[in-house]
């Protein structure tokens, strides 16, 4: 015989696991992404246009505004590079002329977008079991081999298990932007011109020579260059003692005693290469030749 206790049964109690899934999440992640450039785009041009509005009021008004300024200035220089007067010439200029509008624009616009998305689910299932058994005999009389006695046994089993299963599903995201405005370099006024009365110099290259060796006399190549000096009525100045440099190539004055220039205002000189090794490279160099007197200089390169 077999009997359960009240209210317990063999059988089994579930939920239905549960499910996660973010894709929803992440799709609605990439509209609302696309939305935000639009939105930062939109506000970068409204930005550069108010930055453009305000440049060109502020241009306005500096070119509206006069003042006395230096237009023109002039220096003048004596025969020998030395200052000797210098002149301002003023008049009524726009402000514009000295000051310079700062006209910014927007360089570069980053944006970098990661996305977050999380889902957490949870099932339990329950499952219970139970059994009862009662089993018993007896015997008695005379003349039984084993006399009186009697025989009881009972069994009772009970069982329950609960299982819990989770799950979790996420993305991990990161939203980033960057932005550069800075001032536009290609939009600049002019500087007021500087005019400059005073003398004036000129290197012109004359000829070249190929000297071969003879005797103990290794070969030159020899080249001769005059340097003129005149003022600004087109006038030489004579007499005028000029610095040379020429770049590491010796020279010496073309006319032997001659170290100022002369009634035409020139100075001739004389520059040398020697080649000592007959298997040295004799192919043409350029020598960058220098003239000064004061502040007045002129530089130009010869070849030879």
């Amino acid at each position: 015989m077999t009997e359960l206790p009240a209210g317990l049964d063999t059988g089994a109690l579930a939920l239905t696991p549960g499910n996660t899934d973010v894709s929803g999440q992440l799709s609605t992640a990439g509209l609302a992404f696309g939305d935000l450039v639009r939105l930062v785009g939109k506000a970068v041009a409204d930005t550069q246009q108010k930055l453009n509005q305000t440049a060109a009021s502020s241009t306005s008004a500096l070119a509206q505004t006069l003042v006395d300024m230096i237009a023109v200035q002039e220096v003048d220089f004596d025969d020998n590079g030395q200052v000797t007067a210098s002149k301002t010439f003023t008049q009524k200029l726009p402000l514009i002329n000295f000051v310079d509008p700062v006209l910014y624009q927007w360089t570069s616009v980053n944006l970098q977008g990661r996305f977050v998305a999380s889902q957490f689910a949870e099932a339990d299932s329950l499952d219970a079991s139970g059994g009862s058994s009662t089993d018993s005999s007896g015997q008695a009389g005379v003349g039984l081999i084993f006399g009186l006695g009697y025989n009881n046994f009972q069994y009772d089993n009970s069982q329950l298990n609960v299982n819990t299963t989770s799950s979790v599903e996420s993305s991990v995201g990161l939203m980033r932007m960057t932005a550069v405005l800075e001032p536009r370099h290609d939009i600049g006024v002019p500087l007021p011109r500087t005019a400059i009365q005073g003398p004036s110099l000129d290197i012109a290259a004359g000829p070249i020579v190929d000297h071969a060796a003879t005797g103990s006399t290794p070969a030159t190549r020899t080249m001769n260059a005059v340097i003129t000096m005149t003022r600004p009525d087109a006038t030489p100045v004579e007499g005028a003692l000029i610095s040379i440099t020429t770049d590491g190539i010796p020279w010496t004055y073309t006319t032997a005693g001659q170290t100022t220039t002369d009634v035409n205002g020139e100075l001739g000189i004389t520059l040398t290469r020697t080649f000592v090794d007959p298997t040295a490279d004799t192919s043409p160099v350029s020598v960058v030749v220098t003239a000064r007197i004061g502040i007045v200089s002129t530089s130009t390169t010869l070849t030879f």
